[in-house]
């Protein structure tokens, strides 16, 4: 055989070669995925993990709020103080406002119980 040959590999010989060296990349570098459920009062879970996402999101409800409470001010000044947009402006703004508080009281009991160690009753 000549030396001065190039050598061929079938396209699909290099396709099944780059997807080995891709599926091995990946498998390398995944990490296994803790699950954290949200609603657990055992102290065994990560209670203060459990407080920061309710502190988070109460954080976001509170700016959408503040955002829908700008926006029917806006409104009113556009459309008038009976226009649909202001008072579902204003609603919205009440819901997002009442559920920042119930994230805050879910963040607050579970971080109780990573302070103190027992289980949260209902």
């Amino acid at each position: 055989m000549n030396e001065s040959m190039p050598t061929t590999h079938s396209p699909h010989v290099r396709l099944d070669i780059l997807v080995l060296l891709y599926v091995l990349t990946v498998a390398g570098c995944a990490q296994p995925i803790e699950t954290i459920e949200m609603t657990s009062f055992d102290p065994s879970h990560d209670q203060m993990a459990i407080a920061g996402y309710y502190r988070d999101g109460a954080m976001n409800m509170r700016e959408k709020a503040a955002s829908l409470a700008e926006s029917a001010v806006r409104y009113e000044q556009l459309f008038g103080p009976q226009s649909d947009w202001v008072s579902g402006a204003r609603q919205l703004s009440q819901y997002y406002a009442a559920a920042a508080q119930e994230q805050e009281r879910l963040a607050n009991a579970h971080a109780e119980i990573a302070r103190t160690g027992r289980q949260h009753r209902k």
